[in-house]
């Protein structure tokens, strides 16, 4: 069960940890973890219908495709078809966007030249499409890479922190119009992880009440982790982040405020935090275009192809929208996030 929970935490913890205090600035501290409890229960119970769907299904060997077949159909197979690529695009859109920012960003402080943000979304999406065609076992070595540093920044990060959370910052400012469908959106998204499901009743052997404490464990760690964060957040730079004109721009004056070291600490989880969510969104879209085109076979060219069909129209995407990473998620997670894992499944049992 420890392990299962961990799948189902680790898929939803990544790149939108970035998002939630440029998305929750607005909303503040209270009605942001009001809005964060709602998203929890929002995956919770969602997860438990897509339990019973995989349960239910016949076809227990198959994902959310085989389950809505089963249940819906061929146009129901098709429609979740277009949600998962929609909801895969979105996510990968908004990853690329930001991994140029950062690479960008890099390339000025270590080489000391300039490049434009779009050039570092090419160069970013270039390295993770290498990986796809070379296979899972290399993105899930480097994968791990960017895990190890997530957590290791993600620690450093709070226990820096802490000391400088002034109480006052977390409960001078709320605005619960604010909280929809901002904090909504990129919370459902943030604790996106039904997509496993059917992956962990198969790891617990068919077993309904181990995936149940699976489900139950696993959401809550993103819940707990989220909770530290904003807090840390929100009570280190209090409501002069509210003064921000870009909101991507939130991150950065956490490290003015906190110091260099903080500083030091906001990049480095951010690059990890990008490219550990990057290296699974990218293969899955890659195996989901394989799946659905019946091209599961090992032919490098074929690879490559599925590769480029996949990765290359969220790549122009966000080669002509730089700034497009908030607004892939919103839409990710309002739309496909919201259809994809509470409507379908509860068509389906």
């Amino acid at each position: 069960i420890l392990g299962a929970s961990l799948i189902f935490g680790g898929t939803a913890v990544g790149a939108g940890m970035l998002a939630l205090p440029a998305e929750t600035i607005d909303a503040g501290f209270v009605p942001t973890i009001f809005g964060l409890i709602l998203c929890w229960m929002f995956t919770f119970v969602t997860s438990l219908v897509v339990l019973e769907a995989s349960w239910l299904s016949t076809c227990r060997s198959g994902g959310f495709l085989s389950i809505s077949r089963m249940a819906l159909g061929r146009p129901g197979e098709i429609l979740t078809a277009i949600l998962f690529w929609f909801l895969l695009t979105a996510i990968i859109v908004a990853y690329t966007s930001e991994g140029g920012q950062l690479v960008s960003q890099g390339v000025k402080e270590v080489a000391l030249i300039e490049i434009a943000p779009a050039i570092g979304s090419l160069i970013f999406a270039t390295f993770f499409a290498s990986l796809a065609t070379v296979g899972t076992s290399r993105v899930d070595t480097i994968n791990r890479v960017f895990v190890l540093g997530l957590v290791a920044t993600f620690i450093g990060l709070v226990g820096t922190g802490l000391s400088m959370v002034t109480i006052s910052n977390l409960l001078d400012h709320s605005d619960w119009k604010s909280m929809y469908p901002t904090v909504i959106s990129i919370g459902i998204l943030s604790f996106g992880a039904q997509n496993v499901v059917p992956t962990l009743l198969r790891y617990l052997d068919n077993d309904p009440m181990k995936a149940r404490q699976a489900i139950l464990f696993g959401s809550l760690m993103p819940l707990f982790l989220y909770t530290i964060w904003e807090a840390v957040f929100l009570g280190i730079v209090g409501t002069s982040v509210l003064e921000v004109g870009n909101k991507m721009e939130v991150m950065s004056v956490l490290g003015q405020t906190g110091g260099s070291i903080v500083g030091n600490f906001v990049e480095v989880f951010s690059i990890c935090a990008i490219g550990s969510s990057m290296a699974g969104a990218s293969v899955s879209l890659v195996d989901f275009f394989q799946d659905a085109l019946e091209q599961g076979g090992d032919d490098r060219r074929t690879k490559v192809l599925v590769t480029a069909l996949a990765l290359l129209p969220p790549v122009v995407i966000a080669y002509a929208f730089p700034d497009v990473f908030l607004i892939a998620l919103e839409k990710a997670g309002l739309l496909g996030g919201v259809s994809l894992y509470g409507v379908i499944p509860a068509l389906s049992i």
